[in-house]
């Protein structure tokens, strides 16, 4: 699997086998395409004849199978293609469906989260303890929005804990906190170090400050008198490494970025955290933050990575998934960046942003938050490889005749309010920024990518230094020359004046 918007068809579905094997329904219908006595189903399209007055006329049964081309349709205008994408995409459609219908039948406040995020905000506040304590956190946000004392979302922090987080829908919400104190690998409700006191937390849009972040009040947490709750909290109380030794590592497999594009929730569920490296944080090293593509894992980098002067540079990974509203990806992306302001433990001196295809965006949206007040010092540049600055005219397609629409589709749609609002940002304008882009000979894209889209004049002209190299839209990533200039930029951008 690789970062890009489209895998060459090259290996098809061979037969009619494999192609009801990629249905998720074979034998009864989809409920939404279900009808009364296998009634047929008028189209607006086709020619006069036995369905009278222009109209087509579709049993239950062929509608469903025109609504599967018209799907089929949209992952190829969208570059998404091959037997496993078609497979993934019918899954995606199909737990929609089961969601929309879950939320009719029962309607929850994580039904709401999975079927809305682009409604949904991180709630994050400070955290003090009251004795040092170096293992993992659980928090969990609870509401009587739809039933009573409903768990919507349970998060675990990773040590050392100064902040929480949790990614809810509006609401009024009450945390609770737990410490596995018995050492049994569980936290449980016996374990509660903190909670909510007094009137619950109120989330709203109108308190969000950058598209994505609430600012939650602070609890401080006492590990000496653990409470009780009777919440029906057992949850494993896993460590979750942000360190890994190779990029080979299975915890950065291919699949993990078919899973953030499809299934976000499942995605998090794995990850549980978003900045990853290869060796415990150095400041006196330049943090190269490196942010992967659509369908992607930081693995994408491995050849860049491999050839870095780990001595001066010091490679880290925003792993995310790709398949969320960009700008909440952005914003994140921008309070990770500004953390060297608000720790001890991370006190960033230089940073050096490289993102890959729609990477691009997620970074620059990042950047421009980040810079909106002035550009922090530490911030030394940004290199973006084959990114679609002008968007991707089959999202559009897309957006308008898919049956079901991922979220990041609508934001690479050309002249969506993503891209408009990435376009007034000041980031390019305010730091070094050099643009790589691909191209195949003969043709007018990197084959995924088209040049128009990737050298965007609004972004294009404020790049210090555009570099293109005849090559493939992931085939830039393992290009010796492309690897060769990208090098020599790290060194430019870090040289002393």
């Amino acid at each position: 699997m690789v970062t890009n918007y489209q895998e060459s068809i090259g290996s098809t579905c061979n037969n009619h086998e494999k192609l009801q094997q990629s249905l998720p329904i074979q034998e009864e219908l989809p409920d939404a395409f279900a009808s009364t006595n296998d009634r047929p189903f008028r189209s607006d399209r086709g020619s006069k004849g036995k369905g009278g007055f222009g109209l087509r006329v579709f049993s239950p049964r062929r509608l469903w199978f025109h609504t599967f081309g018209i799907a089929i349709a949209c992952l190829l205008a969208t570059n998404l293609t091959g037997c496993t994408t078609v497979s993934n995409y019918l899954g995606f459609w199909q737990k929609q469906r089961e969601l929309k219908k879950e939320f009719q039948e029962k309607p929850s406040v994580q039904a709401l989260r999975e079927l809305r995020p682009e409604d949904s905000y991180l709630l994050v506040g400070p955290v003090t303890m009251n004795e040092e304590y170096r293992k993992p956190i659980l928090v969990v946000a609870v509401t009587d929005r739809f039933k009573k004392r409903e768990v919507v979302a349970t998060r675990i922090l990773q040590p050392p804990v100064q902040f929480y987080q949790a990614y809810l829908p509006e609401g009024d919400y009450d945390l609770y906190f737990f410490a596995d104190l018995d050492g049994n690998g569980y936290f449980e409700a016996h374990e509660m170090i903190g909670r909510t006191s007094g009137k619950s937390i109120i989330l709203t849009a109108n308190a969000v400050k950058d598209g994505l972040t609430v600012e939650g009040p602070p609890f401080t947490l006492n590990l000496a008198n653990p409470g009780s709750t009777d919440l029906p909290i057992k949850v494993e109380a896993k460590t979750h490494p942000y360190i890994f030794s190779s990029l080979d590592d299975p915890f950065f497999d291919d699949k993990y970025g078919t899973m953030g594009l499809w299934d976000p929730k499942a995605f998090m569920a794995h990850t549980q955290r978003f900045l990853f490296s290869l060796q415990e944080f150095d400041p006196d090293k330049t943090m190269v933050l490196f942010v992967h593509g659509v369908d992607g894992t930081p693995r994408n980098f491995k050849y860049l990575v491999d050839g870095l002067d780990k001595n001066r540079f010091q490679p880290w990974f925003y792993y995310y998934p790709s398949g969320v509203p960009l700008q909440k990806v952005g914003s994140l992306l921008a309070d990770l960046m500004s953390i060297g302001t608000t720790t001890t433990y991370f006190q960033v001196k230089r940073l050096i942003v490289v993102a890959h295809s729609m990477g691009g965006l997620v970074a620059l949206s990042g950047l421009n938050e980040l810079c909106q007040n002035g550009t922090p010092p530490y911030l030394k540049g940004y290199i973006s490889f084959n990114s679609p600055y002008g968007g991707v005219k089959g999202a559009q397609k897309g957006i308008e005749n898919a049956p079901a629409v991922v979220h990041s589709w609508r934001d690479v749609a050309p002249q969506s309010t993503f891209l408009e609002r990435l376009y007034e940002g000041k980031a390019t304008a305010s730091i070094p920024f050099y643009l790589f882009f691909g191209y195949e000979t003969g043709e007018s894209s990197d084959g995924t990518i088209t040049l128009q889209s990737q050298l965007e004049p609004r972004i294009h002209f404020n790049a210090y230094k555009s570099y293109g190299f005849n090559t493939t839209h992931v085939g830039i990533l393992n290009s010796d020359s492309a690897r060769q200039t990208f090098y020599r930029t790290l060194d430019t951008l870090t040289k002393k004046p």
